[in-house]
């Protein structure tokens, strides 16, 4: 890897780490930052500030997908890690709703507005920045890409078992964001001296450049748009209820301490990295789309089966199997996918319409993810439940894939890959 490719994965790592930290820490802010009240508890309350981070990413898709497709994916790319920097920095020296009252949750869910719509296009930007790049192994490369989103959790992770071991967990997660805004200053420095991508350069030589791509996108891709879309939610759901969504069982219902939740989910990401990587291989062997395939029907046929004896057998163990069974099918999709995605635009509008086609899909499924599976088992009662939300998120993924693929040899036929 060249110090452009490194310079585009990196700002992954801090996304990721933000994200999963504060949706580790959404079970203990909750009280920090939200009141108790009859209509919303508070841990319902902090879910609901996780997914405004979400809300707000296809604002950010449309603004940064407009500037990676008018002035560059380089300038993009450096937009998105310096406008990231901010939030993580507020929420570190936020004050509680003790000290400001209302105050509090409202600036809380506004840095998460503005975090979304920062890291709205970052990870298909970076996506987008390695399919553009010339002499690379790209499939590894993405591999890579898709593993720092699981280390950079794992990093989380790390520094918040190292920050709860010398401070007390009521305030100790403070020094967490705050060593996020620190690597974001970094990362916006490694951005700085980043090449612009090969197929932008040659895109801007051609003249090819629009001046709507945005608007050229709903007129020419229409099917891809919607297909990317539900790629974007569908493909968060089984991470998300691996790791944020479980943290509530292991926290209410088993009472387990704040070291041994940090320790569960340090070693689902640790494991998802290690997946991702081993996955380039499968891919180059079999496709991006049959390893995409494989693994949702690992979910359809397994997923309900599995659950139902998880939470039959109730454990520890039994969560954490069921932790595993989520994050094999999710790391190889995950990385698969993000070879598949720069494919569905061509360079001219390709960031615009991936950015915010994907981020809209994050907004109205991934990040709220949480929030659905809980609702699921107050309202049925089941335990078990999150399982069909898993089942319907997969078919929904072989359903774009399935629509998209058969246009996909007259779409790659316009696009400008080195």
């Amino acid at each position: 890897m060249n110090k452009n490719a490194w310079a585009a994965v990196s700002g992954i790592i801090f996304e990721s780490y933000n994200n999963i930290l504060y949706g580790f820490f959404a079970v203990i802010l909750a009280p920090v930052f939200f009141p108790p009240n009859d209509f919303i508890s508070p841990i319902s309350a902090s879910f609901v500030a996780f997914a405004a981070g979400y809300l707000a990413r296809p604002i950010g898709g449309i603004a940064l997908g407009f500037v990676g497709d008018r002035l560059g994916r380089k300038r993009a790319l450096l937009l998105s890690s310096l406008l990231a920097t901010v939030p993580s920095f507020v929420i570190g020296v936020l004050p509680s709703y003790e000290a400001i009252g209302m105050l509090a949750p409202i600036l809380l869910i506004s840095c998460r507005l503005f975090q979304g719509m920062a890291t709205g296009a970052d990870y298909t930007g970076s996506m987008i920045y390695i399919a553009e790049q010339n002499n690379i192994n790209k499939n590894f490369v993405t591999s890579i890409l898709v593993a720092m989103g699981f280390f950079g959790a794992s990093l989380g992770m790390i520094v918040s078992l190292l920050l709860s071991f010398i401070a007390a967990p009521s305030w100790g997660w403070r020094f967490s964001f705050i060593l996020g805004a620190v690597v974001g200053i970094m990362i916006c420095i490694m951005r700085l001296r980043m090449e612009e991508s090969y197929s932008y350069v040659q895109t801007k030589a051609l003249n090819q450049i629009e001046k709507n791509p945005i608007l050229s996108a709903f007129k020419s891709d229409k099917k891809q748009l919607v297909a990317s879309c539900i790629l974007g939610g569908t493909n968060l759901v089984p991470i998300y209820l691996a790791t944020v969504y479980m943290n509530v069982h292991l926290k209410d219902l088993f009472e387990s301490s704040l070291y041994a939740i940090l320790v569960d989910n340090l070693a689902v990401f640790t494991i998802g990295g290690i997946l991702v990587l081993s996955s380039s291989r499968l891919i180059s062997k079999f496709g991006d789309v049959k390893v995409m395939t494989a693994s949702m029907f690992w979910f359809i046929f397994l997923a309900i089966p599995v659950y139902s004896w998880a939470f039959s057998h109730f454990s520890v163990a039994s969560l954490v199997f069921v932790q595993l069974f989520l994050i094999v099918a999710d790391s190889f999709q995950i990385s698969a996918l993000a070879t598949f995605l720069p494919k569905l635009f061509p360079s001219s509008r390709r960031y615009s319409g991936l950015g915010f086609s994907y981020a809209l899909g994050q907004a109205i499924l991934g990040g709220t993810t949480p929030l659905i599976a809980s609702m699921l088992v107050e309202k049925t009662g089941q335990p078990a439940s999150p399982s069909y939300l898993l089942v319907a998120a997969a078919v929904l993924y072989l359903g774009a894939i399935t629509v998209v693929k058969r246009n996909l040899s007259t779409v790659s036929s316009v696009q400008e890959f080195p």
